[in-house]
């Protein structure tokens, strides 16, 4: 998939998510502001209620996204028959899209009412939507190679050292300038803390912006081509992004493995839950227009 397919393709999930996400809340906003005693006097109460016409589709299609999303990513990972099938972080950005819109569409099926098991169920989910978007992050730190394979220590030391020859041979960059540009990459860290580390990334990657901004003044004052100014900054910033990943790669695997630990029983407790709920609601008849 080119870049700009690519970019299209998120794009597309991101106004499909936020649009449906926004529809339907602006579409039944005014039920959902009512106090709960009030709302079987709403003209709309019987399509809006959890077990509504409506409300009870949310629901369902929420769920259906949820399963689908997890087992489609899950089988792509861990199944080697489909190891070949498109590249993993494709898998992964469709994973997100359907695990944050199916929830969406689970707490409108609630009606921003819930107790009891369906309670522990709604946080449960809460949980994994909330540490998903924590190993998003962490997965975007790993460095992966063309097919979404982690790549080794070897591997970023030689992206790293072409980076540095380029800098050198094909833009003139002294020494001086070189060890300006990775001093950009070291973190002042005495303790390296599971979140020391987060911070570190975090704040990095929100300042990253401004410091590869100081090496661009920099060059402006030696007078180099703007055009390779534009080029210098650009491979200066994956340099930086290199630098840091190489140092604390190891450290970054051991997190993302702890965020597993965290992410897989909310997951699992999340869906046991949902069996029982559904099971119940069949049991007394809630099987919407099936």
């Amino acid at each position: 998939m080119k870049q700009f397919a690519h970019q299209l393709f998120v794009f597309f999930l991101l106004f499909i998510g936020l649009s449906a996400t926004l529809f339907i809340l602006a579409r039944n906003f005014d039920y959902y502001i009512l106090p709960l005693e009030e709302r079987p006097f709403h003209d709309r109460y019987e399509e809006l209620k959890p077990s509504g016409i409506e409300t009870h589709g949310y629901g369902i299609i929420g769920t259906a996204m949820i399963i689908f999303g997890v087992t489609m990513y899950s089988s792509r990972k861990r199944i080697r028959a489909l190891s070949q099938v498109g590249k993993i972080k494709y898998f992964l950005e469709f994973h997100i899209f359907l695990c944050l819109l199916g929830p969406a569409l689970v707490l409108y099926h609630t009606t921003f009412k819930f107790g009891g098991l369906v309670a522990v169920s709604f946080w449960s989910m809460t949980a994994v939507v909330a540490s998903g978007i924590v190993g998003r992050y962490l997965y975007v730190q790993i460095p992966k190679g063309i097919h979404g394979d982690e790549l080794s220590i070897k591997e970023l030391d030689t992206q790293s050292e072409h980076l540095h020859r380029a800098l050198i041979d094909e833009y003139g960059l002294d020494d001086v300038d070189i060890r300006k540009l990775d001093a950009l990459a070291k973190p002042a860290l005495e303790r390296r803390s599971i979140l020391a580390l987060l911070m570190f990334f975090l704040v990095s990657d929100m300042t990253r912006s401004a410091r590869v901004h100081s090496i661009i003044r920099h060059l402006h004052t030696k007078k180099v081509d703007r055009h390779a100014v534009h080029m210098i900054a650009k491979m200066a910033n994956e340099r930086i992004q290199l630098l840091q990943r190489i140092r604390f790669l190891e450290e970054l695997k051991n997190i993302f493995h702890y965020w597993h630990v965290i992410h897989l029983p909310f997951t699992i407790i999340m869906f046991a839950i949902l069996v029982i709920h559904v099971g119940v609601a069949i049991a007394f008849g809630y099987t919407w227009i099936f």
